[in-house]
């Protein structure tokens, strides 16, 4: 046995991943140490200290290289920039000459991502068929494993007739087998949408009166307009009763409204859902406190109900909701009955900004910031030097912007028990928050271009969007003023009163509602092979 020459091949062998390993490491060793970092990634809001031959290299034609390394070596920092790249370029980068020398490993990992930017799932598969045709003998036998990450039951009846005939084309072995699966069963065997298969709206809560004959309502109902951000165009989501001062929030594709006042003046503990998927509403266990003007967030899977008012009775009692358990528990009270404040969610804590510490009529400010801690179950306060009513809360670059809402200018006590207010008056202001809870005044954001009681602002795309009666603005941190958006909203069949909270909602796109949507069984694609 010639052991030197065996000896020679081995080396041989192992010296290219030899020398890859420790290039990687030598990265790694690079970036953990941030020695010659000479610029910063960017993705998803977080920060990356890098080297420049990274930076320069994030392209339509590096992306899927660096992907391969940073997957191959589990690199985290790189991974995020290039599969961000990749997820957004999806479909022409599977086009791209070197998507097919990807392993499989790597190919597998990137189709199985729900955060593909592809608005059907017909552009997938026809990736994985190119990866599978470049190199035909060597890959025909994976397809199986790559087919089981198509998500079939989400094309349309054109979609599968245009797979199943591609599929007898070049496969004579192989076929799409028929199962009968309503909109329920399509998700759950799909494993749900990807990110490219919804558009995102601002959908706002809004008072609207229905019919008005001379002077008298006919119906008066809670409304819900949504703005589809990528089309630029207005809808309609089913309305609810009428519901005067409701917690108004949205997590991914379901709306949530928790509370409120009716009519006759009663006060509801009621927590209702909607799903933009099925497009329906339906009713969840109540609060154990009826309230209104509350602080309602959401953070890691569950719902707050914080603070507000019942009757006259302002509360400082909190509760969560468990959208998992689909039940409420109580938290840890705030240190005051609070209400009217503005509210937001940044990290793992809740922010209660302002607003009344006591009954209205006392005129009893509150000046400062609670943070809860959701972890920890505490509650925290920090002084404001203004005080500040009914505004809005946006989270966005680590901080929190407060827009708008009231002020109140001074008061005085003439008697004991006795105040003598100012008059409460809009304010066009806006300021920033650090996580800290202290006001920055590193952050300059202009005033808004136009009073709105209670301001409806909503981020997206890292711009704050402020709808104005029927009209929207817009703003990005660093830019001087607002800019007016060139959509309107339309005329409705009901009389617009006044929108009084926004959210940002996950809807599914128009040519996927109808698989969603429908009750019926109706026939879907799974993948079988033959052999």
């Amino acid at each position: 046995m010639d052991t030197k020459k065996d000896h020679e091949e081995d080396n041989m062998s192992v010296r290219p991943n030899s020398l890859r390993f420790y290039i990687a490491q030598g990265l790694r060793k690079l970036y953990e140490s941030q020695q010659f970092c000479d610029a910063t990634l960017v993705a998803e809001g977080k920060n990356f200290p890098c080297h420049r031959f990274l930076a320069d290299s994030i392209s339509m034609d590096s992306c899927l290289g660096l992907y391969a390394l940073a997957y191959a070596h589990n690199h985290q920092a790189l991974l995020r920039v290039a599969t961000h790249h990749i997820t957004m370029n999806f479909e022409p980068l599977s086009k791209h000459e070197s998507f097919p020398s990807l392993d499989l490993s790597t190919v597998m990992s990137i189709v199985s991502s729900d955060k593909l930017l592809v608005s059907t799932e017909l552009t997938v598969y026809q990736a994985v068929q190119r990866w599978v045709k470049s190199q035909l003998a060597e890959h025909l036998s994976l397809l199986k494993k790559l087919m089981g990450q198509i998500r079939l039951p989400l094309l349309t009846s054109e979609e599968v007739t245009t797979v199943q005939a591609d599929i007898i084309a070049q496969y004579g072995h192989a076929h799409l087998q028929w199962e009968q699966l309503d909109g329920d069963g399509r998700l759950l065997k799909s494993g749900g949408l990807r990110s490219g298969m919804y558009d995102d709206w601002i959908v706002s809560l809004g008072l609207f009166v229905s019919n008005m004959q001379g002077g008298v309502v006919e119906r008066l109902k809670t409304h819900f307009l949504g703005f589809n951000l990528q089309t630029e165009s207005w809808e309609e989501i089913p309305p609810l009763m009428y519901l005067d001062s409701s917690g108004f929030l949205s997590v991914g594709h379901k709306l949530y409204v928790s509370g409120g006042q009716r009519l006759n003046g009663s006060i509801l503990g009621n927590l209702h859902e909607f799903n933009a998927l099925t497009g329906q509403w339906i009713q969840l266990p109540s609060m154990s406190v009826p309230r209104r003007e509350h602080g309602f967030l959401a953070c890691k899977q569950k719902l707050y109900a914080l603070g507000g008012r019942s009757g006259r009775s302002v509360l400082d009692s909190a509760e969560s909701f468990d959208l998992a358990q689909k039940v409420w528990c109580s938290i840890a009270s705030l240190p005051f009955p609070v209400s009217h404040f503005a509210s937001a969610t940044l990290k793992d804590k809740l922010y209660l900004i302002g607003g009344f510490s006591h009954t209205r009529a006392s005129g009893l400010a509150h000046r400062g910031i609670l943070i809860y801690d959701t972890s920890l179950n505490v509650w925290n306060q920090v002084p404001l030097a203004f005080q500040c009513y009914k505004s809005t809360a946006v989270t966005m670059d680590n901080g929190i912007f407060v827009i708008g809402g009231l002020v109140e200018e001074s008061s005085r006590r003439e008697t004991p028990g006795t105040v003598i207010r100012a008059l409460i008056s809009g304010t066009h202001k806006c300021f920033f928050l650090s996580k800290d809870g202290t006001v920055s005044q590193d952050i300059v954001i202009p005033e808004l271009p136009i009073l709105v009681l209670p301001p409806c602002a909503v981020q997206w795309q890292n711009k704050i969007h402020v709808l104005v009666g029927n009209t929207i603005y817009q703003w990005r941190p660093g830019e001087s003023s607002w800019t007016h958006s060139r959509k309107s909203v339309p005329n409705t069949r009901v009389t617009f009163l006044t929108v009084v909270n926004g959210v940002t909602l996950r809807v599914p796109k128009k040519t996927i509602q109808p698989l969603l949507r429908d009750s019926s069984a109706a026939l879907t694609a799974v993948w079988v092979a033959d052999n």
